[in-house]
């Protein structure tokens, strides 16, 4: 079974908060400390600061820092975070990267001329390297959110009083399940959405997992109708089926030479697609041509398609919102007699279905001169050993 993370935004979400609910699953703010100061950032303190909300404790990261004047570009945070281990680094220039998007969008330029005020200060540093650390130290579980719930309202801002939601988070929450909640206020942060909607597979009602601990994590507003509070749910996946929804991104191409399409695929991949295939195809006229599918989460289906438009010679794609099930699954790292391969395992009914990382055992088969079934049958036994 993998790893869970699932996200209840019962009350909002904020960096604070996220990085409280960290801190309440026991992850240790000693470590931040240690990040912040590798990233230059030593004139910031951080410690754990307890909030009662409706008669439940709860548990918030407090950052002291001295005002800053600089504002800085994505490229400036990007290079800070270049200095901390890379299962840190990785997620959080993920989550600044969008917010940078959503912020262009907003004011009309790009997103790297974007200039960071709230959200490039380095209390809003330290809150997304939290969380992210946070994700590291439980080791990388799949991460899962609730719809969000929006307040009403203004806040003031570097650029003046602005309507609640704040615009840049809801360039960021297009694509994500949101409802009003009565409050008079702000409930999500732009940085509490850029860490959810870069970082979250879906969102929905959490799934089936075997709860394992929970922690929460309270904002500094006093409550108002709902509690100003978020938990998080650790546990184990369930192994029967889940579902999710995710969007079809489809076009067909009649005049793209065929031999760049893997890398079209390898670059859409890298973007964050959760799969992407060709195949042939016969068009109007006669004419051979290729259908490209890519299949991503909701909320980041824009960008994709954005990146097949820019990628490929097509002049439209088409997106479909689709159901998809989906098998519990998990990598393993065996200790084979060729050195260590990962092989995938998802549950069945019947037990575990085992596929050997395909890389592996290419690597394996050269080095051997082995042939490759024999290699996957050898891994196979050995990822069976661990049911």
């Amino acid at each position: 079974m993998s790893k869970i993370l699932y996200v209840e935004a019962c009350g909002g979400a904020s960096g604070d908060m996220l990085a409280g609910g960290m801190l309440d699953l026991g992850w240790p703010v000693e470590e931040l400390t240690g990040y912040l100061q590798a990233m230059g950032l030593d004139h910031v303190s951080v410690s754990v600061a307890t909030q009662e909300h409706q008669g439940i404790m709860t548990r918030r990261l407090e950052v002291l820092a001295p005002h800053e004047h600089v504002h800085r570009h994505l490229r400036h945070i990007l290079e800070l975070l270049e200095r901390l281990p890379e299962q840190v680094a990785r997620p959080a220039a993920q989550v600044f990267k969008r917010l940078a998007q959503a912020e262009a969008k907003v004011h009309g330029t790009t997103p790297e001329e974007v200039h960071f005020h709230e959200v490039g200060a380095a209390d809003a540093i330290a809150d997304v390297v939290a969380f992210c650390a946070g994700l590291a130290w439980l080791g990388g579980p799949r991460l899962v959110a609730s719809p969000l719930p929006m307040g009403e309202g203004f806040v003031n801002c570097a650029h003046g009083k602005l309507p609640l939601p704040a615009p840049a988070v809801l360039n960021l929450l297009e694509g994500v399940p949101v409802y009003a909640c009565g409050v008079k206020g702000e409930t999500v942060t732009p940085t509490g959405a850029a860490i959810l909607t870069a970082l979250a597979e879906s969102f929905g009602p959490p799934p089936a997992m075997r709860l394992e601990k929970s922690g929460i994590g309270g904002g500094s507003r006093a409550s108002q109708a709902i509690p100003n509070m978020l938990r998080l749910w650790l546990g184990q996946e369930e192994g029967h089926a889940g579902s999710d929804r995710v969007v079809e991104i489809v076009c067909h191409l009649d005049d793209m030479n065929p031999e760049d399409m893997p890398l079209v695929i390898e670059r859409l991949m890298a973007a964050g697609a959760l799969d992407a295939a060709a195949a042939p195809l016969v068009m109007k006229k006669g004419r051979l041509g290729q259908s490209l599918t890519v299949m991503s989460t909701p909320e980041k289906s824009e960008e994709l398609a954005a990146l097949v438009l820019e990628q490929t010679s097509s002049l439209g794609v088409r997106l479909r919102p689709v159901e998809r099930r989906v098998l519990a699954r998990e990598v393993v790292t065996v200790e084979s007699p060729w050195g260590p391969a990962k092989v995938k395992r998802a549950r069945i009914a019947q037990g575990w279905r085992l596929h050997p990382e395909a890389e592996d055992v290419a690597r394996i088969c050269r080095q051997s001169g082995l042939p490759p079934w024999l290699v996957r049958r050898e891994l196979e036994a050995l990822a069976g050993k661990d049911r």
